[in-house]
């Protein structure tokens, strides 16, 4: 299901391909978010800092738990650039390309090359520029905590998931902290790996979830539902027509290429995973505008694309997700990392912040377990994902870059409240928790411990 991945896009209105990353939206409005680029979607904060609730009279900031996907990347590995060249590559040999289509071989050998050069895997410029800035917004919003805690001796505890890109995220965040703020340098721990809180489902524990993604009748039964509809067909046509000429597009639907890789599995041997293929690079090079002027947009569509998105949302819908109803399996080892942060809260004295570094297999489930509405409301079983059908959107769950942040205030008797933060905007936790007013954005502690746990 590697290429599973809109009709809404009017809803926070598109631009381009390739998308500017601002430090912080306009007062009062949220970002524009470009939907059809799912869940390679470049990132943008949700809301001005500035506007952020007031915490309760007495309370004051001590903490930050931070949560964040990887920034915006490269490929995670080699395929697609090399099959979409052979695909290319045998288009031009049997004149099969339009003069759209002569345009896009020089594209596809130069993303071939910069990876040669980068490495896949890697987070891009973007990416790092995505972590910079949001290090800078968390430095200005709490600027007394951070200045002070040379003072104190409050250290910064980093993580990350063992993943060259998470790790690279780690140290453009804690980079520019350091740019910012040299003074932090003596109290931010040497970042370590750790897989059982932020790569949970694939780690120890994790054969139910597992066992799940490769044998649930019912997950079998809607991905097959999903991918085997008329228009999926339709649309990668509708695609591939502007690149390729009818003939060779016939050709290839009839079976006659294969393209395939010695060293993965994947392959290419009909119109709709070619289409699903130059998908997958249509939103990567959104990721890479410091990397090269790529123009994809040139290629795909966005009408074409939309049908695209639609289902790679299905895909992560139910595969990281909140999945079918009266059933937690795609999100339950999520508690792993709620119980560290709740752990770290309870025992902040030596520490001012904690900052871990993970993908979208961890921000997807955790939105879930929190109940962030709009990330956590299942279907019912016979009632198959779509955009009609669920509100959720990869883009605005997961974008690349994506957070949960929890800032901890205490008052002088020693409580403690919390408010979280998804996508750096105010939202409510699920789960029936109770804030410590109606419409509040703060939590009792250990109402969080009671309700999460």
């Amino acid at each position: 299901m590697k290429y599973l991945w809109l009709p809404l896009l009017f809803v926070l209105g598109l631009n381009g391909c390739n998308t500017a990353v601002t430090s912080e939206p306009q007062a009062g409005q949220l970002a524009q978010v470009e939907l059809y680029l799912a869940s390679k979607t470049p990132y943008q904060p949700q809301q001005p800092w500035q506007d952020y609730s007031p915490p309760p009279a007495g309370f004051t900031p001590v903490m930050v738990q931070h949560v964040a996907r990887h920034g915006s990347r490269l490929l995670s590995s080699a395929g697609d650039d090399d099959l979409a060249l052979q695909l290319w590559n045998k288009a031009q040999q049997l004149n099969g390309l339009t003069p759209l289509g002569e345009q896009l071989g020089p594209v596809l050998e130069q993303l071939y090359q910069v990876h040669q050069h980068i490495g896949y895997g890697s987070i891009s410029g973007l990416g790092i520029a995505e972590h910079h800035q949001m290090a800078e917004r968390l430095l200005a919003r709490y600027a007394p905590l951070f200045s002070e805690a040379p003072a104190s001796g409050q250290r910064i505890a980093v993580t990350h998931s063992g993943r060259k890109r998470a790790a690279q995220s780690a140290d453009a965040f804690v980079q520019h902290l350091l740019t910012l703020q040299p003074a932090l340098q003596p109290l931010i721990d040497e970042a370590k790996a750790d897989e059982h809180t932020l790569y949970f489902n694939k780690t120890e524990g994790s054969e139910g979830y597992e066992h799940y993604k490769d044998n649930d009748p019912r997950l079998l039964q809607v991905m097959q539902q999903l991918t085997e509809q008329p228009k999926t067909e339709q649309m990668a046509q509708l695609m591939l027509a502007r690149l390729f000429s009818e003939a060779f597009i016939a050709r290839l639907a009839q079976g006659e290429f294969s393209f395939t890789l010695s060293y993965d599995d994947d392959e290419v041997n009909s119109p709709t995973d070619a289409a699903m293929l130059l998908y997958s690079l249509y939103n990567i090079t959104s990721n890479m505008p410091a990397e090269g002027d790529w123009q994809f947009q040139r290629f795909v569509l966005p009408e074409h694309a939309a049908w695209f998105a639609e289902l790679d949302d299905a895909d992560s819908f139910y595969g990281r997700g909140p999945a079918f109803a009266g059933d937690d399996i795609t999100y339950r080892l999520a508690r792993n990392l709620v119980e560290d942060m709740l752990a770290r809260i309870a025992e902040p004295a030596n520490y001012v912040a904690a900052l871990r570094f993970t993908h979208a297999q961890a921000l997807m489930p955790l939105a879930a377990y929190l109940g962030i509405k709009d990330a956590s409301e299942p279907l019912a079983v016979g009632t198959a994902y779509s955009y009609q059908s669920s509100s959720w959107r990869s883009a605005l769950v997961s974008p690349m870059a994506a957070n949960v942040q929890w800032d901890a205030y205490r008052n002088t008797e020693g409580e403690v409240v919390v408010r979280m933060l998804h996508q750096e905007r105010e939202v409510l936790f699920g789960r029936h928790c109770q804030p410590v007013t109606p419409g509040s954005y703060f939590y009792h502690f250990k109402e969080l411990q009671r309700c999460l746990l």
